[in-house]
């Protein structure tokens, strides 16, 4: 277990940090949740638009469930459970970690919420939305949000692995419990064409968000320009 642990601590120090006042700056905007929030609204549009008003509320309920539940798993129940420091407040290693505006987080990062909670969305939407450059664009999203946090050196890499794995198992769990038993027809909708995913969304819908998705990257890399010029 030591053996382990050292490695964990080696290999998030490699990761961490950069000598690049850009890369600090496009980290530290990215790990920010208001970052994404047009991305937020754009999702809550297209679900509200291609489904009954019935749906759109499970749907809803589902997904902030599944977030409520995510967080009192990572941040009220385990992280203080296991109380395992963050790399930045470890006292033997947090001399070692390059810090980013001074932002540390709290003191215990095990597991990573972030990772938890973009993994579970993620899993979550891509089997709702059934759209495979959605799936993948969603994963290339909790994978780079997460990995801001080793970037700044709030977590060990085990600590995003295990938040990753839990977030997935949520998930699918909350899912297949919506389809099951909330709202069984939620399940049911299977599209054969060329403008519907197989779960009854217009593939419009999927280019927008997509779009929405890159362009907001493209946004958060103007404004850690601007910072850098700053």
């Amino acid at each position: 277990m030591n053996e382990l642990n050292e490695l964990d601590h080696q290999l998030t120090l490699a990761i961490n940090g950069s000598n690049s006042l850009f890369w600090d700056n496009v980290m530290y905007t990215v790990t920010n949740t208001f970052s994404w929030s047009v991305v937020i609204v754009t999702l809550l549009v297209i679900i509200f638009k291609n489904n009954t008003l019935k749906e759109v509320i499970m749907i809803y309920v589902t997904m902030a469930l599944l977030i409520f539940v995510a967080d009192r798993i990572c941040s009220g129940l385990v992280k203080p459970m296991v109380a395992r420091w963050r790399p930045a407040q470890d006292p033997q290693l947090m001399y070692f970690v390059d810090v980013v505006r001074n932002y540390r987080g709290g003191r215990f990062g095990f597991f990573s919420g972030h990772a938890c909670n973009t993994m579970c969305m993620a899993v979550f939407l891509s089997w709702l939305l059934r759209s495979p450059k959605i799936t993948i664009t969603l994963l290339f999203w909790s994978l780079t949000t997460t990995f801001t946090r080793l970037y700044l050196g709030v977590h060990y890499l085990g600590d995003v692995i295990v938040g990753f794995l839990v977030g997935a198992v949520l998930g699918c769990l909350f899912y297949w419990v919506m389809e099951r038993f909330v709202h069984p027809l939620i399940g049911m909708k299977r599209f054969i064409s060329e403008q519907f995913t197989s779960s009854g969304y217009l593939k419009s819908d999927m280019d927008t968000f997509m779009t929405i998705i890159f362009f907001n990257y493209i946004c958060v890399i103007i404004f850690a320009m601007t910072l850098g010029i700053g």
